[in-house]
């Protein structure tokens, strides 16, 4: 194979995707990735033109280390823009130890570029090592769809290996390199990164579409004022709930908001939706990450605290009432003294039908209504004799 002649046709092809991507991010300016990709997609097709240029007479710093950092910034764009679907924290200390590793690599570029092999096994290896950061990145990435996922980091690990293998050419046919720093047998290897990085490029822009379709997802699961979950997700988190945990234990609370229409009807709606607004938050942050908690009503909660023994729920009960009217006597300015009443049931999802403790929690809530509010009211099945 001649090798200008496979490495030109990847600059058409990586320009081409290049510039769809690009077009892309200017169509959706919030997607960042698209902008970073492209970038990707430049800075291999740059690198690869002056790679071409190497048997002509031009200095090697631009056609060795330029060239090989444009290379290397290629997979290290793909990396920045895979950050912004990970959970993984990019924090400033971070990003500053990402640059100065970066600083550190190409420095070595410099010190090695008059030796065009010692440069080649150093960009191969770099390169390895940014793509198996990158299938780590996508293990903690927000996108769950399996297929896709496992599709885009087996590329990754395949394209790492790739480079490993053409470092190892290089070390093992040191006394017969080419121009280019690199031995004939390698060839096959250059064709594998060059076509896994047009492949790479290809494969990325479907993580935007799935992010899109992600949040059409939550949005259309969340109640809208409160970000909690609406009631039809709510429940259908509570029927997975009954088939995956049939024997651990829960709490079934019904939470309603007291005098909530004397509230709007005293302070205006716009009091109100912040009322219903910050109860949701107080609730959220006092019950653990793994309870299912959404708002069922205008103002009304429900809550599944998982694997809790009755008494532990009952104090819970009792501190986020406690809490509620400590934290929430003031909203937008007006006091509007803001209490809950709850009502509460214990039950093992084998033994008791969910729908049977939705409506037992109901009447223990309408009980501590009855009772004076801003308090709890535990409910109990009845045994069947």
């Amino acid at each position: 194979m001649h090798l200008p002649t496979i490495i030109m046709l990847a600059l058409a092809i990586n320009l081409v995707v290049g510039l769809y991507l690009f077009l892309l991010y200017q169509r959706k300016p919030k997607d960042r990735c698209f902008k970073l990709w492209s970038y990707s997609c430049g800075c291999f097709v740059l690198g690869s033109a002056l790679v071409v240029l190497r048997p002509y007479p031009i200095p090697h710093f631009f056609s060795f280390f330029i060239a090989d950092c444009l290379l290397l910034l290629a997979p290290v764009y793909v990396l920045a823009g895979l950050a912004k679907f990970s959970r993984f924290r990019y924090t400033p200390k971070r990003r500053r130890q990402a640059l100065t590793m970066l600083a550190l690599v190409m420095a070595s570029f410099l010190l090695s570029y008059q030796h065009a092999g010692l440069l080649s096994i150093l960009l191969a290896l770099s390169i390895a090592v940014i793509f198996c950061y990158c299938a780590y990145l996508l293990q903690k990435s927000i996108i769950t769809e399996p297929t896709f996922t496992r599709t885009l980091q087996g590329v990754f690990v395949l394209h790492a290996l790739v480079m490993c293998v053409q470092a190892t050419l290089i070390v093992v046919n040191w006394q017969q390199l080419n121009i280019h720093g690199l031995p004939e047998t390698s060839i096959y290897t250059l064709l594998s990164h060059i076509l896994l990085t047009t492949l790479t490029a290809l494969l990325l822009p479907w993580l935007s579409f799935l992010k899109l379709e992600r949040k059409l997802t939550l949005k259309s699961q969340r109640d809208g004022l409160t970000r909690l979950a609406n009631r039809e997700h709510f429940f259908d988190q509570l029927e997975r709930y009954w088939q995956q945990y049939p024997s651990t234990p829960a709490v079934f609370m019904m939470i309603d908001i007291d005098f909530f229409k004397k509230v709007n009807d005293t302070f205006g709606h716009a009091v109100g939706d912040q009322a219903i607004v910050s109860v949701a938050r107080l609730l959220s942050k006092q019950l653990r990450s793994n309870d299912i908690i959404g708002r069922i009503g205008g103002e009304e909660y429900a809550a599944l605290l998982i694997n809790l023994d009755e008494q532990t729920g009952f104090k819970v009960g009792q501190r986020l009432c406690q809490q509620v009217a400590e934290q929430l006597q003031y909203i937008a300015g007006a006091q509007v003294g803001l209490t809950i009443s709850i009502g509460m049931v214990h039950l093992i999802p084998a033994q008791h039908d969910s729908i049977a403790a939705f409506k037992l929690a109901d009447e223990a809530l309408y009980a501590s209504k009855k009772a004076g509010r801003n308090t709890v009211t535990l409910a109990t099945f009845k045994t069947s004799t």
